[in-house]
């Protein structure tokens, strides 16, 4: 029996009903893992994968320019001075062999932040041209993900030397994957209880704390829009935090970590080396606080202690690798920024994707403390982090005017009775 196209369908109650996104989305995560090789190599094949990312789904749509997107891009360009007037110092050091320029891996803060402040503007832009955006990229890297954790598993075991990269992977990627599962409360469960199980056996264990914190953040998201002082006030406090840990891991306080370390990190200590770097690497921080020793410097050309067999003082913290760079002022300037793109996911009605930025967000602060993530390294991920955080701002701007305006109609139909 033929129907006619203006004839209603009856579909079966057990019928399983699949999204458009999902089944869209395996060919791309296929081809993203079977490229992965030379993804993370070949630098004009990353600006090639980035372009078709970022604006294969365009569209001519109305976009909005917010004040407080043209704030963000003003105080974006201020850091771009801030790191260009640096640039051209002298290096620590003139390494004899320099790192190959065809690679995924910038070390170079200046262009890293560059490409990703472009990124982030991309992103919001990018907000107002769908209705339900980065719905197909979100099913890519939650089936990436699991293809690229089968591969390492079955081509390494859990145990691997690329725990850090595998792990910053999980936690980059948490927010597009939680994006697709949102009203699925038991499948969004099912999925943090497994990506905790994975980065406790591959023994990333930042990546592990920073997962949980996106996890509590995510639960406690509903609490701090209460209002909008509180939902302010918890960034400063995350802050502090953060760097009270970083003093106390400095110190001997941290036994009963180290026995939770040792029992379900294999065997693990909890300091892995940062407690003897980090000592040697902060007189050269002390001796020049305010404007660092330029941008284009790094804080492995510092060269260590005998009792270190005189190996670079790399910080494996994006923190101090500011303050070695730029001091005091390129790191209020961070701080400052990451505020102000912290403040740009207050959502008045909780919505989904401002809650799953702000707790990736936070997320990515921890995961800078033990990994240089966001600012240097990877390229592919660091774009991924700041091009959601673009997004998930511009759609809780028209989110919050969205409901604005329905008040304000609102109260005009009441006095209008």
């Amino acid at each position: 029996m033929s129907m006619g196209k203006d004839k209603d369908i009856y579909f079966p109650s057990n019928l399983l009903m699949v999204k458009k996104d999902a089944v869209s989305a395996i060919p791309a995560a296929a081809l993203i893992v079977a490229l992965f090789p030379i993804l993370i190599t070949n630098f004009a094949t990353i600006s090639i994968y980035l372009l078709i990312i970022f604006f294969f789904f365009f569209d001519s749509t109305k976009i909005v320019v917010s004040r407080h997107l043209l704030k963000t891009a003003m105080i974006m360009l201020s850091g771009v001075f801030i790191m260009a007037y640096s640039y051209d110092k002298e290096p620590i050091v003139h390494l004899m062999r320099q790192p190959p320029d065809q690679s995924s891996v910038l070390t170079s803060m200046l262009s890293t932040s560059a490409i990703c402040f472009i990124v982030f503007i991309q992103g919001y832009l990018y907000s107002f041209t769908v209705k339900r955006p980065l719905s197909l990229l979100g099913y890519v890297f939650l089936y990436e993900w699991v293809l690229v954790g089968i591969y390492f598993i079955v081509a390494y075991g859990f145990v691997t030397g690329n725990a850090l990269m595998l792990g910053s992977i999980t936690v980059i990627l948490l927010p597009y994957m939680y994006l697709v599962l949102e009203g699925k409360p038991r499948v969004r469960f099912i999925l943090s209880s497994i990506v905790l199980l994975y980065l406790m056996l591959i023994l990333s264990r930042t990546a592990f704390v920073a997962a949980t914190i996106f996890f509590l953040t995510y639960f406690l998201y509903p609490y701090l829009i209460v209002t909008k002082i509180r939902y302010k006030l918890f960034f400063p406090f995350f802050m502090m935090l953060i760097f009270l840990l970083m003093a106390i891991y400095l110190l001997s306080g941290f036994d009963f970590l180290d026995d939770f370390s040792r029992t379900y990190f294999g065997g693990k200590p909890i300091r892995s080396g940062r407690d003897l770097l980090w000592p040697e690497l902060l007189p050269y921080i002390m001796d020049k606080p305010l404007l660092g020793y330029g941008v284009n410097q790094d804080s492995g050309y510092f060269q260590a202690s005998e009792i270190l067999k005189f190996r670079g003082l790399d910080a494996h913290n994006i923190y101090l690798e500011m303050l070695v760079r730029g001091g005091f002022l390129l790191f209020s300037f961070f701080i400052i920024l990451f505020y102000k793109i912290w403040g740009s996911f207050y959502s008045i009605n909780n919505n989904k994707m401002s809650r799953i930025a702000a707790s990736g967000l936070l997320a990515f602060l921890f995961l800078g403390a033990g990994i240089p993530i966001g600012l240097r390294g990877n390229i592919i991920l660091n774009t991924l982090l700041w091009f959601y955080w673009g997004v998930a701002s511009g759609n809780t701007w028209i989110n919050n005017h969205q409901l604005q305006a329905q008040v304000r109609r609102s109260d005009l139909c009441n006095r209008l009775v």
